[in-house]
Order: structure tokens, then C-alpha cells, then sequence
């Protein structure tokens, strides 16, 4: 273990509470003292205070903050991301500039998932037994197929080729038809006859064989029903098999954690993902959005509403690409994920006014523009009589208006052209001759 040792290893919470092998994976062992301070377990509190190794905190550069943060609203992982979890990528992303270099890392995500639309509902019921569904455009032949197809014609067989495209770790079942239809005719042939059956020869020694068959079948059984299934004995067997992780040689930076929204951006900008037992990850999940009112998905992550009906209600799905090229979205069976949290009370009135505060709902949505009261846009005119200074304690500051009770400051004071008022009254400048 100690050849394959990762030169520096960023620390995730996970991997304390997890309570990974750190001194085993890593040489230099780096974290955030934020990520020390949410750490609540008591236990994992006590094995931090007698590590094995040395931790060292350093904190992140303000521009690999800036390229986590751009990197991960472009994959759509932003809002899955706390400050902490932004604050260890950047970390990642420090160490790899300062260590290997910057020429292999990505700053756009690379474009592996492509949703193309069809007529055909994503979730409709295909070619189901007992059930009929007639085609819309049906050819002239089978037209008259059906004319010629007498009422005792049986209807074919559903097809069950839908079926067929799931995997399973477990092999398929050996068919039993035929055993069943010998086993049938067996019993028809004894009951039609009425002769006794004969008893079979008793071989000396049968009854010891047959008292050690049970046993003996019973452990073949267990051996037949534990092969294919994943158990905790064969998962880094089967992982390593499927090129989803693999020993690190040779890698200087790598991070260590479990959340899957930090591993996607890692995998995707570049950077070196390690599991709790040390293993480099080379694969990661992809995630597309789908709306959940009219079913229609799209690749572009950051998306709020959906383009096709224009509602808020995407939601992230995982998915991977079949051999074929042929997409497969993997849903959650949680119930929680279409959670109707708002969904029960009717929206409240718009406000009007120009401090309004209205729920988002669609995307050309209309929003006020929360300026300023206008004596807090006055200018400073020092040639005005009336003009008194801000140090001066007669001078009038703008404290009841509503801009004020809010707390709104106007940002774009002095920044540039400003949108006025078109009907106030201006001064003009008329050139004297």
C-alpha cells in the first residue's frame, strides 16, 4: 500500500466519519477547519483527537474558489454544494495547480449525454399481456391479416423484448415449461393405470448416500443462489472488474470524499477522486433533467424551467448510455424526491407597488426594480444653498421611505449609465450666445 500512496490527499467529512485508513492512502493529509467544525459525532470527535498522522489546514485561494464555483454551476451541481464543500473542491484544485499544473484540467464539462426527443411517451405502456393497444397508422397488409384471422386464432405472444434490456448480477432462471409438461404427463400416466408400481431395487449403502444428499443439496443451492449477487466479499472484485476503480499509481493530488454531486465536478474537471478504501473512482453518475408535468428532458443542467412547457419542475435524474447509444434514466424509488411541499395552499395575490415580493413562477417573469427613494438619489450638489454637509448633524438622511425600511442600497451608483426616470424634470442646458 505504501508504493501506491497518494502524494496529497484532501480530506472530506466523510472520510472521518467513515473512519478511513488516511495514514494508508496518503503521504500529506490536508482539510479545512470548517470541515473539522461540522463535524458533530462524538466518536469521530475522540479519533480526531489522536490521529495517527499529521492534518494539516490550509485554506483555499480566492481564484480556485471563482473556478470551482463556475465549474460546478455549468455541471449543475451549485446547488447541491454547500460553502464548505465548494471551499475543500477549490482546495483539490489549489493543490493540482500548484503540484502538476493546470493544462490538463477542464474548464468546460465535457458534453457525454445527448437527449434526443420522441413522439412516443417515455413512460406508455408497450405490448403488455391482456391489454389491447390498436396502432394509429396501420399498414394495408396487417389490415387484412386481421380481416382474415379467424375468431379461435390465438393472439400472439406480448413481446417481451422490454424486459429483456434490464441487467441483473444474478444469472437468468433455467425454464421450466418442459420439466412441468413431463411432469404433467408422469401424473396423467399413473392415475390412467392401475397397476401398483414397482419398488426399485435397495442398493446397500443407498440409505447413507441418501441421508448425505439433503445436505449436500442444500450447499449446492446456497452456492447457486450466492453466485452472480454482490456481497460486501466480491464488490472490489466486481468494481475493479468493471473499470470503475482502481488501485492510484502515480497520482499526486487526490481527494478524498463521498458526496456524489463533489465527486461529479472533481471527475469532471479533471481531478483525481478517491473512495474510502483508498481507491482511485473512474467513473461517476451523469444526470440530465426531466420535468415531472410533461415528461420532456433536456441536457442542459442549468435550466430552472422546462423548456418545453415552461414550468418549474425539472428534476435531476441519473442516467447512463448503453452500448447500443441508447439512453437509460435510473429513477429513485423515494417518494420524497417529488416532494409537494407548497403544493397544497393557493399562491397568494401579487403585491404591487415598485418593492413588490412575488413568488418566481415562470421565466419572463416581470420583477420591480427595488430602487431608491428619490432623496436618496439626490446628488451632491455643494453650490446649493440649501446644501448641508453629511458630517453635520442638521443634515436630512432618507430613513422613512420604504426603499429605507428595506434596507435597499442602490449598487449601481456611480457604476456607469444609470435607467432614470424619463418624466422627471430635468435641468436645461441652453448655450448663451
Amino acid at each position: 500500500m505504501a508504493a501506491s500512496r497518494v502524494l496529497h490527499v484532501v480530506a472530506d467529512s466523510g472520510a472521518f466519519l467513515r473512519n478511513a485508513a488516511l495514514q494508508d492512502i496518503g503521504v500529506n493529509i490536508h482539510t479545512l477547519r470548517d470541515v473539522v467544525t461540522e463535524i458533530r459525532d462524538k466518536e469521530t470527535r475522540r479519533r480526531l483527537a489522536v490521529l495517527p498522522y499529521e492534518l494539516h489546514f490550509k485554506e483555499p485561494s480566492t481564484e480556485s474558489i471563482q473556478a470551482v464555483t463556475e465549474f460546478s454551476k455549468k455541471t449543475g451541481d451549485y446547488a447541491s454544494l454547500s460553502a464548505t464543500d465548494i471551499k475543500v473542491l477549490a482546495l483539490a484544485h489549489q493543490l493540482e495547480v500548484e503540484h502538476v499544473g493546470r493544462e490538463h484540467l477542464r474548464a468546460e464539462p465535457p458534453q457525454k449525454v445527448t437527449v434526443k426527443a420522441t413522439a412516443q411517451h417515455p413512460e406508455a405502456p408497450v405490448n403488455i399481456a391482456g391489454f389491447h393497444f390498436p396502432c394509429k397508422n396501420l399498414p394495408k397488409n396487417e389490415d387484412a391479416l386481421l380481416a382474415q384471422r379467424g375468431p379461435g386464432d390465438l393472439p400472439q405472444k406480448a413481446d417481451t423484448s422490454q424486459f429483456d434490456s434490464f441487467l441483473f448480477w444474478r444469472s437468468p432462471l433455467p425454464s421450466i415449461e418442459d420439466e412441468l409438461m413431463d411432469l404433467m404427463n408422469a401424473q396423467a400416466v399413473s392415475l390412467s393405470s392401475n397397476e401398483e408400481p414397482l419398488m426399485d431395487p435397495v442398493v446397500e449403502g443407498q440409505n447413507d448416500a441418501e441421508e448425505e444428499l439433503p445436505g449436500a443439496e442444500s450447499a449446492s443451492e446456497e452456492e447457486d443462489e450466492e453466485a452472480g449477487w454482490i456481497t460486501p466479499g466480491n464488490i472490489k472484485q466486481i468494481q475493479q472488474d468493471m473499470g470503475v476503480r482502481e488501485a492510484p499509481v502515480n497520482v499526486v493530488v487526490g481527494c478524498l470524499t463521498t458526496d456524489f454531486a463533489m465527486q461529479n465536478v472533481l471527475f469532471q474537471m479533471g481531478l483525481h477522486v478517491l473512495s474510502v478504501d483508498g481507491m482511485l473512482i473512474r467513473q461517476t453518475r451523469n444526470h440530465i433533467l426531466r420535468c415531472h408535468g410533461c415528461f420532456k428532458t433536456t441536457s442542459d443542467v442549468t435550466k430552472t424551467f422546462c423548456p418545453h412547457c415552461g414550468n418549474m419542475t425539472l428534476k435531476k435524474v441519473a442516467v447512463s448510455v448503453n452500448e447500443d447509444g441508447s439512453l437509460q434514466m435510473h429513477f429513485s424509488k423515494n417518494p420524497k424526491v417529488l416532494n409537494p411541499r407548497g403544493m397544497r395552499h393557493s399562491l397568494p395575490l401579487p403585491q404591487g407597488g415598485k418593492h413588490g415580493v412575488n413568488p418566481l413562477l415562470v421565466q419572463d417573469q416581470h420583477f420591480p426594480q427595488q430602487r431608491l427613494s428619490k432623496k436618496a438619489r439626490s446628488k451632491t450638489d455643494v453650490f446649493n444653498p440649501d446644501y448641508v454637509a453629511g458630517a453635520s448633524p442638521f443634515v436630512e438622511n432618507d430613513i422613512y421611505s420604504r426603499a429605507a425600511n428595506l434596507q435597499i442600497r442602490d449598487g449601481a451608483l456611480g457604476a456607469g449609465r444609470r435607467r432614470v426616470n424619463p418624466n422627471a424634470p430635468k435641468k436645461k442646458c441652453v448655450k448663451k450666445r
